[in-house]
């Protein structure tokens, strides 16, 4: 008996420590916001990839909105260290540059920030490649539209889904007229609609406002004045299928799982990592109501052809 019981002990011990060694490098993980999570895009996809990894690691996950500056970034980060997090994303660009100041302090962190070019050995940068989205959401705006004109709110001049949409738009009808505004912000809704109000007295009759803090309010009021808009950060379609035509979708919420548990298995590369339309977190998402269905079954033959090909139309 006492020599079953030595090997019914050995037995435990081996399957404790065989589930101790699968949890893998993932231990407890923070999320650091410039904005906020109620947002209903950017920061809401950012929480809800947090909560995807909580459920499906089973590990802790913490929080900190409103997070600006170097400053206040490392003071976030010094307290998500005390509290045995190992990995930090930071929902932004800005933090890549506050990341890559204080990386080497915190050698057992990892460090995940979004589009810029600051790496480290302990640093990822995941680079949104949205050109491809945004050409295949300018085709169905071009069209869809019955005045001809048609207007891109961009946050900035950099955003490559903004140069994809306006050349989408083109393809379809060189002729066809673009107006682009720059908010010069993510989160400046006064000035993102006195942009609208302007081109509404132009006669712009579809609106791609690509800002994250100003988005939704934005499909609002083009939904009260009969204007078609094209969602951004998410599938937008539930906030009015006669308004939003499509969106240029970034699935933050499994791309965030996806990294948590490339890090889990110790498969995250450092560097710049670039998510593209050829990945699944980048798509177009679901058609608005009022999208002709000859119009629909182009658009997914354009993209069925870029997925074989990995060329857009010329």
């Amino acid at each position: 008996m006492k020599n079953l019981a030595v090997v019914l002990l050995a037995a435990l011990l081996l399957s404790g420590c065989n589930e101790w060694f699968d949890r893998g490098q993932l231990e407890n993980v923070g999320l650091i916001l410039e904005g906020t999570i109620h947002d209903e895009t950017w920061g809401q996809g950012a929480y809800l990839g947090l909560l995807n990894i909580k459920e499906e690691e089973n590990v802790s996950v913490l929080f900190r909105e409103n997070i600006v500056g170097s400053r206040s970034t490392d003071e976030v980060v010094e307290d998500f260290d005390r509290q045995g997090v190992n990995l930090i994303f930071g929902h932004g660009s800005k933090f890549g540059a506050y990341f890559n100041d204080l990386n080497e302090y915190y050698p057992d962190i990892h460090f995940v920030y979004f589009n810029g070019n600051n790496f480290g050995r302990n640093i990822t940068s995941l680079q949104f490649e949205g050109y491809e989205m945004g050409y295949f959401a300018g085709v169905m705006a071009g069209e869809t539209t019955e005045t001809d004109h048609l207007g891109i709110l961009a946050a900035f001049p950099n955003q490559p889904e903004v140069e994809g949409f306006f050349e989408g738009v083109k393809s379809v009808d060189r002729s066809l007229k673009v107006t682009i505004k720059y908010v010069n912000d993510w989160y400046d809704q006064q000035r993102a609609m006195m942009f609208f109000q302007q081109m509404v007295e132009q006669d712009v009759d579809v609106v791609y406002p690509a800002g994250d803090g100003f988005n939704v309010p934005i499909i609002h009021e083009a939904s009260k004045l009969g204007i078609h808009a094209i969602g951004y950060i998410n599938d937008q379609k539930e906030i009015d299928p006669d308004t939003v035509i499509t969106s240029t979708v970034q699935d933050l919420e499994n791309l965030y799982l996806d990294i948590a548990q490339k890090y889990d298995k110790n498969e995250l590369p450092t560097g710049i990592m670039r998510i593209g339309f050829e990945d699944e977190f980048v798509y177009l998402g679901s058609y608005g109501d009022d999208v002709p269905v000859r119009v629909q079954d182009h658009v997914n033959e354009l993209i069925e052809k870029y997925i074989e090909t990995g060329q857009l139309p010329k």
